[in-house]
């Protein structure tokens, strides 16, 4: 079996009262735990304001 590095960027509107760092965290989680990977890691967490796409 081969190891594979897949990189994703993922975009997401929370609300006010969400925290971002929680709410990846539970991403990794459910990574982890539904897709059986063995590591999942999040490398940077950048938060602004939504660009108000439709």
């Amino acid at each position: 079996m081969s190891a594979v590095d897949i990189y994703l960027k993922v975009e997401a509107d929370l609300d006010e009262s969400e925290n971002a760092r929680r709410f990846a965290a539970e991403l990794c989680r459910i990574l982890e735990r539904v897709y059986g990977v063995r590591k999942v890691e999040v490398m940077s967490l950048h938060e602004g304001e939504s660009e108000g796409r439709a």
